[in-house]
């Protein structure tokens, strides 16, 4: 059934800022699976993602939801020629159809209640038809009517057989299928009849038959283990190993392609200019020229990875850092570091050797230009522009960074914090004293919290404005606070509390508790498995006095429930407005009010571009607004109406400006003082627009107090400074 229309919108300069309320996808391509040409370019999956390259002019753009698609994980590309058509299909059998820059969405597969496995092995064009192979048969979608028109079952009526792949010779559709090879006159009107198919019994070791194709007259298929792919174009039979491309210009004749970049090759395509194109998934998409002598690689610059188990900006880089444990259980052995975005959306990755070996990084801090990484196996490497400096060990802390009780090498650090002295704090995982801290002038030292190192692991950790560590507890221990006050190296005045869901021990809702966040006012937000619990008086926590956590009770007439309560609450961030970003494992990101009151926005994979309702993490890039949004399928960003205000009027920035015609976004006011009040004239000082800044930024939408569009002319802004006065800081051409 065709059941959606999207419009296509191609992005042509990345590195653009989006304008506010848009979103801008971050995923990975650096692991190209497949490749199919379309009219002057080459489309390519890679990483679940999808990219083309203009063979005119070698631009490269990104297509995904925020482009309009309809789904994510993408697995295969095909193209119509004649009908300038192009069908993509996705990981859960969703199928889109690009078609005069529209994204017609066929779901039906995807929809289709199938015992068994349900997957889409491979996409063929013959004629007007987009031909499906499945696991289950081929699903024949009519591209012209933009609908399916039957289904074809090969095997018994006890069995039917998954079909890998299938081609045409004469009159005949051959499939490949999970128990061999079978033909059928293409020309019946009953092929999803199953006794209509035949097998061929020419072709043994059918579990290797991955694909087939057409060429030189004859059928050829990967009749052997080693060969990963085929293809067939130009009068060219390319077949690929891991490692080498052979091209066939006849059944016996070929040349063999053997290229340094070759790491992991999984498809290869001649185009229609006699270029050879390699999908390689460590080296990206690979062009060769007409002497198959390398040319150039394409692959659209994003992190090395989609999977993110934290998101960290600060000092202008965003750190996406891959992991990783599950549940603190295993070691997950990640070898791929972190990926760094600096602020032209240039990506860089820390691999483990680069961080001195270290693997399975779950965080980050800088301080003054160094990068302090936590390692769930090697302790602490320190870099700087993008050097190790050193690791920090048990060797070189004086065993201050202790080894889990069960073994002698392994260090697992789960979080890292600067307080406002300089002092880098960590916690460590199953040791006796898990609060590690190397003071600025390079003195270790470390502090018991008198639990069982059996099973103690932790999430977060926050400095508080009053220097008190809060940190959470894996494995459904609940919180600790920590306060040294301020005396490092006496242990004799430190005080320490586990925060339960007991009263008068910190009333949490939970003990299973993920997420910790301080706000701007100081109050000490905590996610938990039963929704959100507020300490509005943190600094009580050790005076002796009640300090525990409250709900939000959120009321609505005569029925009232706590804030979220049925949601996991993954992670919490604050932005320079004071509203909470919450991200749940399963309904994906609210925006709530200062107090919590209120919900703003509500993003979804239904209402928004999101990849995922599962929410890994979220970052803020104070300055611009941007909200990075860590889904488990990938990162993406959307640019809210939020920025850090000033102590003092700055000088203020309007965008765009000026405004055209043509322009019907949002219209921003950056640099503002801290929830300023804003006013907008026109030159004879009539009123126009007044607003309050959220944090640093106002926002207009260009219309009057009557909501009506402003008239062409010049607008003055004024915004109250520091001690309540009015001033003009800026002003905006309107051209209407």
């Amino acid at each position: 059934m065709k059941n959606l229309l999207f419009f296509l919108i191609p992005i042509f300069n990345y590195a653009q800022e989006v304008e506010i309320g848009n979103w801008k996808d971050y995923l990975s391509y650096s692991s190209a699976t497949h490749i199919a040409e379309g009219e002057d370019m080459i489309y390519c999956v890679a990483s679940g993602g999808l990219f083309h390259v203009n063979k005119l002019d070698n631009t490269i753009n990104r297509m995904s939801k925020i482009t309009g698609l309809s789904d994510i994980n993408i697995t295969k590309v095909a193209y119509s020629n004649n009908l300038k058509i192009t069908v993509i299909s996705y990981e859960n059998c969703n199928i889109d159809l690009l078609k005069n820059n529209q994204i017609i969405n066929i779901s039906d597969i995807k929809r289709a209640e199938i015992i068994g496995l349900k997957e889409i092995n491979d996409i063929i064009i013959n004629n007007d038809l987009a031909y499906v192979s499945c696991s289950f048969g081929i699903v024949v979608i009519d591209l012209l009517k933009e609908e399916i028109k039957d289904t074809y079952y090969i095997g018994s009526f006890d069995n039917i057989f998954g079909v890998n792949g299938c081609t045409f010779i004469g009159d005949s559709i051959v499939a490949i299928t999970t128990e061999g090879v079978h033909f059928a006159n293409s020309n019946s009107q009953n092929l999803s009849n199953y006794t209509n198919w035949s097998e061929i019994a020419l072709y043994e070791n059918e579990e290797t038959y991955d694909k087939i194709v057409t060429a030189f007259n004859t059928i050829i298929g990967d009749f052997d283990s080693e060969t990963i792919s085929i293809s067939f174009n130009n009068n060219k039979l390319i077949k690929t190993k891991s490692d080498r491309v052979y091209i066939y210009s006849d059944i016996q004749n070929f040349t063999e392609v053997i290229n340094s970049k070759f790491e992991n090759i999984k498809y290869a395509w001649y185009d229609n200019e006699n270029s050879l194109w390699v999908a390689d998934s460590s080296n990206g998409l690979l062009k060769f020229n007409t002497e198959n002598e390398y040319e150039s690689s394409y692959t659209p610059d994003g992190p090395i990875r989609n999977e993110v188990y934290s998101l960290e900006y600060q000092e202008n880089k965003l750190y996406q850092c891959h992991g990783g444990h599950a549940n603190f259980g295993v070691n997950a052995l990640i070898n791929d570091g972190v990926s760094i975005k600096n602020t032209f959306d240039n990506w860089e990755n820390y691999n483990s050797a680069d961080l001195g070996n270290s693997r399975d990084i779950l965080e980050v801090a800088v301080y003054e230009g160094r990068e302090y990484f936590a390692s769930w196996y090697h302790g602490i490497p320190q870099m700087k522009d993008g050097e190790l400096e050193i690791r920090y060990g048990y060797a070189n802390t004086q065993g201050i960074l202790d080894t889990t009780y069960y073994s002698n090498n392994r260090i697992r650090i789960s979080d890292i914090k600067f307080d406002s002295k300089g002092n880098m704090w960590a916690l460590s995982s199953e040791v006796n004293n898990p609060i590690v801290v190397k003071t600025l002038s390079g003195e270790w030292y470390s502090f018991n919290m008198n639990q069982n190192q059996v099973g103690l692991f932790f999430y977060d950790l926050i400095i508080d404005r009053f220097n008190q560590k809060w940190g959470v507890l894996g494995q459904g221990k609940g919180l600790f606070v920590f306060n040294d006050n301020n005396t490092i190296e006496n242990s004799n005045d430190d005080e320490y509390k586990i925060i339960n869901t007991n009263i008068g021990y910190g009333n949490l809702p939970s003990m299973t508790t993920y997420s910790i966040a301080e706000d701007l006012d100081g109050e000490i937000w905590v996610g938990t498995d039963k929704g959100i619990a507020v300490f509005y008086d943190p600094l009580s926590v050790f005076s002796g006095y009640n300090y525990d956590a409250q709900q939000i009770l959120i009321v609505d007439g005569d029925y009232g429930q706590y804030l979220l309560s049925e949601e996991r609450i993954k992670c919490i961030v604050v932005d320079g407005a004071n509203r909470k970003w919450i991200g749940t494992e399963k309904s994906g990101v609210f925006l709530l009010s200062d107090d919590g009151m209120e919900e703003i926005q509500h993003f979804t994979t239904d209402n928004s571009p999101l990849f995922s309702n599962n929410i890994i993490d979220i970052a803020i890039n104070h300055e611009s607004g941007e909200v990075f949004i860590g889904t488990n399928k990938g990162l993406l960003s959307y640019r809210s109406d939020a920025t850090q205000g000033s102590v003092k009027q700055n000088k203020t920035k309007v965008f765009p400006n000026p405004v055209y015609s043509d322009y019907s976004g949002i219209i921003a006011i950056d640099g503002l003082v801290t929830d300023a009040n804003v006013k907008i004239t026109d030159i004879a000082g009539n009123l126009v627009y007044e607003t309050t800044a959220n944090g640093g930024r106002a926002i207009w939408d260009g219309n009057n107090k009557n909501k009506e569009r402003a008239s062409t002319g010049v607008y003055l802004i004024f915004s109250t400074d520091e001690l309540g006065k009015e001033k003009k800081v800026s002003k905006i051409l309107f051209f209407h």
